[in-house]
């Protein structure tokens, strides 16, 4: 039995500046008693598919999309082409457009409702057709593969749109539909609305993460645990266990094979600048590495690989936790 615990931006150096105080004891055992082993340093996304099994050509982007989209409760057909479309906030800041997206910008239901009933009546003659499942994540369909290269809204956020537009072949087109989507959705009443409450306009979308339902390599793990759609995605494709993070805090101990934990509150804590909640992610956390000390020194537990995704990653096992001679490691502070 073994835990694999995926948790970008548990190493992020917090600013010092911040006067934040916290403790993670039990963290800090685990990194300072551990191996240190060569980790991922790529796209947390990415470290997940890659990790539970997905394989894509080098060079393509990660078949995000109809993966979340499976973790939606959404049915994909092998052979569909979807690409995620999230609503975004644009922000003007001097000479450029800054991009901004999440719960304090996601519309309510019924306004998502109204801005997808106004992108597909506008772009019918296009094959295109979006949804939104869920307010602040919204998919496009397409009659075939996009022909460009996108970046992950969650890399950009907060930055210039400029530098990130999509690049490729068929980049020409795809601004055009994105040019027309911002003049469009900002002649719906929605928004008038949303700005006279002082809301953040939604401006348009932001396309990424395109691909077709992926295969699995057959070297996933056993059980998958998390609250992410790609999480949640990747438990359908494979037919494996899922539980919640909630529902694993509260059993963590494994019962058989290799358990997959995609430790995300960190990260959303990250991407949204939300100091409160990343320390209570490291404290919720803690608790739960406290909780496996024991199993995992009596050997009911055979190890624990926890992967910040930023290069390194650390294993222990049984053997190792009895390495009292290395001082705890401290959670870094910039």
């Amino acid at each position: 039995m073994s835990l694999e615990i995926l948790c970008p931006s548990l190493l992020a150096p917090i600013p010092e500046r911040t006067g934040l105080k916290f403790q993670a004891p039990a963290i800090e055992r685990l990194l300072a008693r551990a191996d240190r082993l060569a980790g991922s340093d790529r796209d947390p996304i990415e470290v997940l598919l890659r990790t539970a099994g997905v394989d894509w050509p080098a060079g393509d982007a990660a078949p995000s999309a109809p993966v979340a989209l499976l973790g939606e409760g959404v049915e994909v057909e092998s052979e569909a082409i979807w690409m995620h479309a999230d609503p975004i906030h644009l922000r003007p800041d001097r000479d450029r457009l800054l991009v901004y997206a999440g719960p304090g910008v996601a519309p309510e239901p019924d306004e998502a409702e109204a801005l997808v009933a106004a992108f597909n009546r506008h772009f019918v003659e296009d094959g295109v057709r979006l949804i939104a499942p869920s307010p602040q994540r919204w998919y496009l369909r397409l009659p075939q593969p996009p022909g460009l290269r996108t970046r992950p809204l969650h890399q950009i956020q907060g930055g210039s749109m400029a530098e990130h537009l999509p690049r490729g072949p068929e980049s020409r087109d795809w601004m055009r539909l994105l040019n027309e989507t911002q003049m469009l959705f900002h002649a719906e009443p929605v928004n008038r609305q949303r700005e006279a409450t002082g809301r953040p306009l939604i401006s348009g979308i932001w396309i990424w993460g395109a691909g077709s339902r992926p295969a699995l390599s057959g070297q996933g793990p056993d059980a998958l645990i998390g609250d992410h759609p790609a999480l949640s995605g990747l438990a359908r494709l494979a037919a494996r266990p899922h539980r919640s993070l909630k529902a694993w805090q509260n059993d963590p101990l494994p019962t058989a094979g290799r358990q997959l934990v995609f430790w995300d509150r960190h990260w959303r804590a990250w991407l949204a600048h939300d100091l409160e909640a990343w320390t209570r992610a490291t404290s919720e956390l803690d608790a739960v590495i406290e909780r496996l000390w024991n199993p995992l020194r009596a050997g009911r537990l055979d190890a624990i690989r926890l992967d910040p995704c930023d290069g390194a990653a650390f294993r222990i096992t049984s053997r190792q936790t009895r390495r009292f001679w290395r001082r705890r490691a401290t959670l870094p502070v910039a």
